[in-house]
């Protein structure tokens, strides 16, 4: 395949900052272009409510301060860095019925803002302290960081149920529910924020935000090898284990015929491999 230019340029200038990374020599220029804009910005406000449209926060000015992080982050972040990454939704482990879980994910208006994780192209084994089954989308990422607490975007959940009539054809924006300078209470705040290669952390995969709009889903994930997640399968379906969670997983991805499935390492999985665990072959 023949790059263009821009491509090139822009796979020499990852490849660049890789190694810079490793060798600790990166200077963090989207970063802190993005703490000097946000330099006086504090505020903590209802993480149940990432639309700011609960009563108690009219008269208050959390909304538009969380609207001018996001204006900033937006105009200081590397968003051809952003398109690079592997971005999951995950069903969250807990889940008694992660079938339904995903049916109800899938059916979300595509205009909604997100919650995923994002990992870097060249990742050995995915992994999330969230979920062991997730959705791979596409989408503009409005905002970053290496740990979900410093967004606190909220419950997606709540959101939509709240206030799913009233952005029905705008969508639900999701905003930060606090936020805090670099220096406050002893917190790196704003300085965790991921802006480009130089600030994402690989280290805090398994913990850290991106927030996505306009997404639609390229695919699912189960992290599990391959062999393990087929063997499990078949397993379940032969000992009729109905609660076994990689069997749940099956049967939550085999429906949608036209997205593909991989496992920990964005490997694709041969669905006609996965139909024959579900009826117990190995």
């Amino acid at each position: 395949m023949k790059l263009t230019e821009s491509q090139l340029r822009f796979l020499i200038r990852q490849e660049l900052l890789n190694t810079l990374y490793e060798n600790k020599l990166i200077v963090l220029e989207d970063l802190s272009g993005f703490i000097d804009r946000t330099k006086d910005i504090e505020y903590f406000s209802d993480i149940d409510d990432p639309t700011f449209d609960a009563e108690f926060q009219k008269g208050l000015p959390n909304k538009e301060l969380a609207k001018e992080v996001k204006r900033a982050w937006n105009a200081e972040a590397d968003h051809n860095f952003m398109q690079s990454l592997i971005k999951i939704h995950w069903i969250n482990s807990s889940e008694k019925n992660p079938e339904k879980k995903l049916d109800e994910f899938m059916a979300i208006g595509r205009k909604n803002e997100i919650s995923t994780m994002g990992y870097l192209t060249n990742t050995q084994e995915i992994r999330s302290n969230w979920g062991n089954l997730g959705v791979v989308v596409q989408g503009r990422v409005t905002l970053a960081a290496n740990n979900m607490n410093d967004i606190r975007s909220g419950f997606f959940k709540n959101g939509i149920e709240k206030y799913a009539e009233k952005y029905s054809s705008s969508g639900i924006s999701f905003r930060l529910t606090k936020f805090k300078t670099k220096s406050a209470y002893s917190h790196e705040g704003s300085k965790k924020y991921i802006l480009d290669r130089a600030s994402f952390d690989p280290h805090s995969t398994r913990v850290n935000e991106f927030i996505v709009d306009n997404w639609k889903p390229i695919g699912f994930i189960v992290t599990k090898s391959t062999f393990d997640f087929l063997d499990w399968v078949s397993y379940a379906v032969k000992f009729k284990k109905k609660n076994n969670d990689m069997l749940k997983y099956a049967k939550a991805v085999i429906k949608y015929n036209n997205l593909p499935v991989y496992n920990e390492n964005m490997e694709q999985i041969d669905k006609d491999k996965i139909e024959a665990a579900l009826q117990g072959i190995n």
